[in-house]
């Protein structure tokens, strides 16, 4: 996967798989809601990006399209604390962009090409890419400007952070715990018989993915036993033993925990410094250009132009009983002016 994929800031690579919504259009940008160092954001660029991530969010499963309208917190709907985060969303990306044309950091079409390729070198991720663009509503060319904007910004953190090797060997050294992982899977069962006879099986040539789904007794059996990577602290102590003594393919004893009787197959083995540099570079790297990234946001002279119209629950509540209210009395007062009896009693 290429770097700039790899999480690199804050908000902003979310925000950067939706920027496509910034350009590319030859409409008017009418009415701004925030200026950036005297560079406007357009209320139609900010609907766009909103419209996106709410389509995004749906299509996740997060919020059902009926909850836009339903309070979130603090007086807000779903929806309007939605266009407050991608505004700063907006706000944050504009900010990193002048700074990137500032060091004159520019990325050819030609580059774009290249990376764009990983999207289209089968039929299958073709059907794949094709298949996301219409769901969420863009066409390939603002697909195209998104990723080049994702590419100024990559080239911007390699530009203005420097993590040297004698400082990652630092953070490995302090965080060993933390970086060094196995990836194993494993067969559970409940009765040291049955984990015997599963031994068995594997000694005459079984396949071990095939027996974690027949034998296994728990949820990963489905997935050939595979348990992913873990780190040391994150197993019962017999088993974190076990798997990282292993080497990668070699197939443990029958292992007892409080769990059960585990037979561990090591798959994947992320130990030391040299299979962690690039991992702990980026961690680096990342968090240095996050503070950079806030300083510039800081810095910046940022106008918020958009008033959001913030009400609690109970104030909506009231101003609905207020209008019940005032509606009733003109009902009762009509009635009162206007009914049989008080002519008659006149």
């Amino acid at each position: 996967m290429n770097k700039w994929n790899k999480g690199i800031v804050l908000i902003m690579i979310l925000l950067l798989t939706t920027s496509v919504f910034l350009s590319g259009c030859n409409e008017s940008k009418g009415e701004a809601v925030a200026k950036v160092n005297g560079e406007e954001i357009s209320k139609s660029e900010l609907d766009k990006y909103v419209d996106y991530r709410k389509k995004e969010a749906e299509l996740s499963g997060y919020v059902a399209p009926e909850m836009w309208e339903t309070e979130a917190s603090e007086g807000m709907t779903y929806e309007q604390q939605l266009m407050e985060n991608s505004l700063q969303d907006l706000i944050n990306q504009e900010v990193l962009l002048q700074k990137a044309e500032e060091l004159d950091i520019e990325v050819k079409d030609k580059e774009v090409e290249k990376e764009l390729k990983q999207y289209k070198d089968t039929d299958d991720n073709t059907d794949r890419f094709k298949e996301y663009l219409e769901n969420m509503g863009i066409s390939e060319e603002y697909f195209e400007e998104m990723y080049k904007k994702g590419m100024i910004i990559s080239a911007l953190v390699e530009k203005i952070v420097d993590i040297d090797e004698e400082k990652a060997k630092e953070e490995y050294e302090q965080n060993k715990v933390m970086y060094d992982k196995v990836q194993a899977s494993h067969i559970l069962v409940k009765d040291e018989e049955k984990a015997k006879e599963v031994k068995e099986k594997l000694e005459s040539g079984e396949d071990f993915a095939e027996l974690a789904k027949e034998y296994s007794e728990d949820g990963s059996g489905a997935n050939g036993g595979d348990l992913g990577f873990f780190a040391k602290g994150q197993m019962v102590p017999e088993f974190e033993e076990a798997a990282f003594s292993l080497e990668e393919g070699e197939v443990s004893d029958i292992v007892q925990t409080q769990h059960g009787f585990h037979i561990i197959k090591l798959i994947d083995k992320k130990t030391g410094f040299e299979a962690n540099k690039e991992e702990i570079i980026d961690n680096l790297q990342n968090a240095q250009f996050n503070e950079k990234a806030q300083e510039l946001i800081d810095n910046a002279e940022i106008e918020i132009l958009l008033e959001l119209d913030k009400k609690t629950t109970e104030e909506k509540n009231n101003e609905s009983q207020d209008g019940e209210e005032t509606e009733n009395t003109e009902e009762t007062e009509n009635t009162t002016d206007d009914s049989p009896e008080t002519e008659e009693d006149n």
